[in-house]
């Protein structure tokens, strides 16, 4: 999932239905080049090149894939979002600096960043992002508990359709 989530893959419809997509991907590649690195495999040789800074730890560094680690690129796209795709991901950090922070991650030394709760973002939604962010994937929340905990926010929330731009 890691491979086509951000927020460019997203395609917004009526009543703000949100669907993703990989299209972002096929449009322009080499205009989002910088969303990827391209990393050294165990064998020496090199791997694809991969979107790191919406990766969880475990991906990056063991390449393990799971719903935990989707888990955790849904929450880096949502984060991406919320600060309207303004910003990279750990903008300020180098390709370098970021596999060196997921190193800190795995290594649980507590010297890790995480994504700064954006502007304007309600603190029961930056408190999710970090719950998925968490270094142990059976911490993460799951899918379905996401879907539910983002239900009951927009419990009675009808948007104006009238005023929505297309």
């Amino acid at each position: 999932m890691a491979k086509c989530q951000r927020s460019r893959s997203c395609i917004i419809g009526p009543e703000l239905s949100v669907k993703v997509c990989s299209i972002g991907t096929v449009i322009n590649r080499s205009a989002y080049a910088s969303d990827y690195c391209q990393l050294e495999g165990t064998t020496g040789r090199q791997t694809q090149p991969m979107p790191i800074r919406w990766m969880a730890w475990e991906s990056v560094l063991l390449a393990k894939f799971s719903t935990k680690s989707d888990v955790w690129s849904f929450a880096v796209t949502l984060w991406e979002i919320l600060t309207f795709a303004r910003e990279q991901p750990y903008e300020h950090m180098t390709d370098a600096n970021v596999i060196e922070n997921i190193g800190h991650i795995y290594q649980d030394d507590k010297m890790h960043e995480l994504l700064p709760m954006p502007l304007n973002c309600p603190r029961e939604i930056y408190d999710l992002m970090c719950e998925c962010w968490q270094r142990n994937e059976s911490s993460r929340p799951n899918f379905r508990e996401i879907h539910l905990f983002l239900q009951r926010k927009n419990l009675g929330f009808k948007p104006n359709t009238q005023t929505l731009m297309y």
